[in-house]
């Protein structure tokens, strides 16, 4: 069986480490967190973290090329590992979905997200997997609102999401997609997503 690689996308260094955009970042932190996988070394530009799940061998990475630059680093672990694009699960955030809801599909569009895109378009290919977490519209210009930190009534719920988040990736890992996306594709309770957007 080929590793299994999930990838979480974001910006690098402590500048952008609290904004909107790091969601991502952030849960795939916490699963590695929570599975005792130590983010301690480097590959194709990414920060990486392995580990196994359920006797599945996975990889952690977060691309250090800055979001909009993504696809290399990600197709260069693929070769790496002699892993596909059916072995690969991107975590990024999502500014159509409010926060704390989060959306997990087998394959799709980039729905405007610029990382997302830098994916597809090396890869040549939008059939991978893909975990969205929310993080709202805001008032302000696209790229100020996700290059922003969360407002301190949001950041909790930021928190929260990121743990969700990594109990929903350790799910899809162990269980497989279908098992993760009807225990976590939930509709929020405060009302119906936010219309789309283009991204940042």
């Amino acid at each position: 069986m080929a590793l299994k690689i999930v990838v979480g996308l974001g910006n690098p260094g402590a500048k952008y480490r609290g904004t909107r955009h790091n969601l991502g970042f952030w849960a795939l932190e916490e699963l590695g967190r929570r599975q005792g996988w130590p983010f301690r070394s480097e590959e194709c530009d990414s920060r990486v973290a392995r580990g196994s799940l359920r006797e599945i061998e996975v990889l952690l990475a977060e691309p250090q090329t800055y979001m909009n630059a993504s696809g290399g680093a990600v197709a260069c672990l693929l070769e790496t590992y002699g892993s596909g694009p059916e072995d690969l699960l991107v975590v990024c955030d999502d500014v159509a979905l409010p926060l704390g809801m989060m959306r997990l599909r087998a394959a799709g569009s980039d729905g405007g997200h610029r990382g997302l895109r830098s994916i597809t378009e090396v890869l040549g290919t939008e059939s991978f997997a893909r975990l969205r977490l929310g993080i709202g519209a805001g008032d302000e210009p696209l790229a100020e609102h996700v290059l922003a930190e969360f407002d301190s009534d949001q950041r909790a719920l930021a928190v929260e999401a990121a743990a969700r988040a990594a109990e929903c990736l350790g799910t899809a890992l162990s269980e497989g997609l279908e098992a993760a996306m009807n225990r976590y594709n939930r509709k929020p309770e405060s009302g119906p997503p936010e219309p789309a957007r283009g991204q940042a």
